[in-house]
């Protein structure tokens, strides 16, 4: 065998080293403009927004999850038209396409709603459910469309009917809970909505640029910037769990501390009358948002009220402390940062713009 000659060697070797050196100084470059390496504090936050994705988990109280005959007949009914006598679908307002959101700065259903309409995404990770955090329960929270008029308006036996008229969805139902649909309106009810939760429950955001940086700080060495987590993302990340104090509510692989806070953001929900969101907590008091695939669902905030991810970003959510005064080049750094917990970093609102 013919063996390769030192001069054909030597060239690659150069360029690989070259490739090499050009990667260290660009990290090296990166660490300087952005001040110097991670603090162990900050490493130790950053590691603890992750790993992803978590482990599936199944809902013990529920007989419909983590089957797939459960999950299939949730993922029919949250499709189907015949719950609600208006014809509304759950996924009329939590579309796919759209990252289970919606698109639009409040929810329309059969009227016009107060609050924007969060995507479904990663919902089997939360222990409370809807903006107000008034739910528990994944299947109680699956059926609040139901009971408001605003939405997909049906009464227990209206939802009942639709299940015993269809024989397919009558068929499906005895396989998942044991039995034909009975006379119990609201055990079929609650039947359906632990059925649309077995559904819910699967649909995850998929990994991110952000984790596949996390994971290479977890192996023991922070990765250069890329195009996919570029060094503005860097300064962006270090905002967040830094002097930003993003991760003080933003925390865990969910980005979400799962609890409720008051925000500096006051919105009205109809008549006119203020949105007080948690109805046992103090006034305007909303659940943190999970922020994994935020860059994909504009508009933000719980009254949807920011149309650019810059402006998401400006403090608006006051517990113990005081937001603190972020600049247009911050707050450009936090947006490239969370462009990173998307799978593409973009988003539906446009080319950033963080500006005045």
């Amino acid at each position: 065998m013919r063996r390769p000659s030192v001069r054909t060697e030597r060239p690659r070797a150069l360029a690989a080293a070259a490739a090499a050196l050009l990667a260290l100084a660009s990290a090296l470059a990166a660490s300087a403009a952005d001040g110097d390496a991670l603090a162990p504090d900050e490493r130790a936050a950053i590691l603890a927004l992750g790993p992803w994705p978590p482990a599936a988990a199944r809902d013990a109280g529920n007989p419909a999850s983590g089957r797939p005959e459960g999950v299939a007949f949730g993922e029919i009914l949250f499709h189907s038209p015949r719950l609600s006598p208006t014809g509304l679908r759950c996924a009329s307002c939590h579309e796919p396409w759209r990252h289970f959101a919606d698109g639009r700065a409040v929810a329309q259903g059969a009227a016009a709603g107060s609050r924007n309409t969060p995507s479904l995404l990663d919902v089997a990770t939360h222990h409370h459910f809807g903006w107000d955090a008034a739910r528990d329960d994944l299947g109680a929270q699956s059926l609040r469309p139901l009971d408001d008029a605003r939405e997909m308006p049906a009464t227990p036996a209206q939802v009942a009917a639709s299940v015993r008229s269809d024989a397919a969805a009558s068929a499906r139902y005895a396989r998942v809970f044991g039995a034909a649909p009975g006379p119990d309106d609201v055990r079929i009810r609650r039947d359906i909505g632990r059925a649309l939760a077995a559904y819910v429950e699967t649909l995850q955001s998929t990994r991110t640029p952000f984790d596949d940086w996390r994971d290479g700080l977890a192996r023991g060495r922070e990765p250069a910037p890329t195009g996919a987590f570029p060094a503005a993302a860097r300064r962006g990340l270090r905002l967040f769990v830094g002097r930003a104090g993003c991760v003080a509510c933003h925390a865990g692989a969910t980005f979400s501390d799962d609890a409720v806070h008051v925000s500096l953001v006051h919105s009205t929900a109809a008549p006119g009358r203020p949105d007080d969101g948690h109805p046992a907590g103090p006034p305007n008091a909303f659940r943190t948002p999970g922020l994994r695939d935020v860059a994909a669902t504009a508009p933000w905030l719980h009254d949807g009220s920011a149309a650019r991810l810059c402006d998401a970003v400006r403090p608006h959510a006051a517990t113990d402390r005081a937001p603190p005064a972020l600049s247009t080049t911050e707050r450009s750094d936090l947006d490239a940062f969370l462009r990173t917990l998307s799978a593409t970093g973009e988003d539906e609102g446009g080319v950033a713009d963080c500006g005045p």
